[in-house]
């Protein structure tokens, strides 16, 4: 609960004692109002965050037009999803993670494997109740799709937000905010980790051709990381939320260390492909994904 939301409460708690009945039932009234209208606000606000935040497709199919090739050691463990049936924080950021998966695998048309993942996660689907937006409707539409990727992004984009909009119906914008992270780390941390494994064996310019644009997209995930910070910031923390800003805002200060505008302006933007600042980011950001992985 935010500090806001926190000061109407105790506003609350004050009126109850101190009033006489009457108008101890106008305050009531009055806080209960403007309890209301900072829970409006909060979702609101984290409406408006949602909208910056790339799709779980869009990282990924990035990653592919690149010309880099697939990676399949990066994506996550299905043998895991068990793991995370006992608490709904993993259970929402791994389904996120699991879906910007899906979204790698459909990408470089490794269809089949990609349905495996959608049939094998909705458990997790199913425990945070949002078996709707992985039922067997949405798994035989993606099916009937498997030779068409553009398709099977949509499906998959379509699912994440069908499940955050009825996260954010039923008050639940805290599970909505760590579904939404757990598809933003997954696909950051793929990117970090395919120009960090790229092999050295290729010509010095066959290497730039497609680790440059790879760069560009973790550099383009600056914003939407800011983004994300923001939006888990606005819902009730714990333990778990705590610790997932605190990493996210130390990867935030490695952006910060960048200089891509310098570089770029002095046209030396290959430079950053030897930045100190780049390994750090890519470090953090395995960090942050196996904490949330396990």
């Amino acid at each position: 609960m935010n500090m806001y939301l926190k000061s109407i409460v105790f506003v609350a708690l004050l009126a109850t004692v101190a009033c006489s009945p009457q108008k101890k039932e106008k305050e009531e009234n009055s806080n209960s109002e403007a309890f209301e209208k900072a829970q409006e606000e909060v979702k609101e606000k984290i409406s408006s965050v949602v909208k910056e935040l790339p799709a779980p497709s869009e990282i990924p199919f990035l990653l592919m037009e690149t010309g880099a090739d697939l990676d399949e050691s990066l994506i996550h463990d299905l043998n895991k999803v068990s793991a995370y049936s006992s608490n709904n924080n993993e259970a929402a950021v791994n389904l996120g993670v699991y879906a910007t998966d899906v979204a790698y695998l459909s990408a470089y048309e490794k269809s089949q494997k990609a349905m495996n993942y959608m049939t094998q996660v909705r458990p997790l689907a199913d425990q945070l109740a949002l078996s709707g937006s992985f039922d067997p409707k949405t798994i035989e539409r993606f099916e009937s799709n498997l030779s068409n990727t553009d398709s099977l992004a949509m499906i998959v984009n379509e699912a994440i937000n069908n499940a955050d909009d009825h996260l954010r119906k039923t008050d639940r914008p805290k599970v909505a905010a760590l579904l939404l992270a757990g598809s933003f780390i997954e696909g950051l941390y793929i990117a970090t980790a395919l120009v960090e494994n790229y092999p050295n064996d290729l010509p010095d310019n066959a290497r730039k051709l497609i680790l440059i644009p790879l760069v560009d997209v973790i550099i383009k995930q600056e914003e939407p990381l800011i983004d994300l910070i923001q939006l888990l910031e606005s819902v009730e923390q714990d333990d778990y939320t705590a610790t997932m800003i605190k990493d996210l805002k130390v990867l935030k200060e490695e952006y910060k260390k960048l200089n891509v505008q310098q570089l770029m302006d002095e046209g030396k933007g290959a430079e950053l492909l030897e930045d100190e600042t780049l390994d750090n980011i890519t470090n953090q950001m395995g960090k942050i994904r196996d904490d949330v992985t396990g």
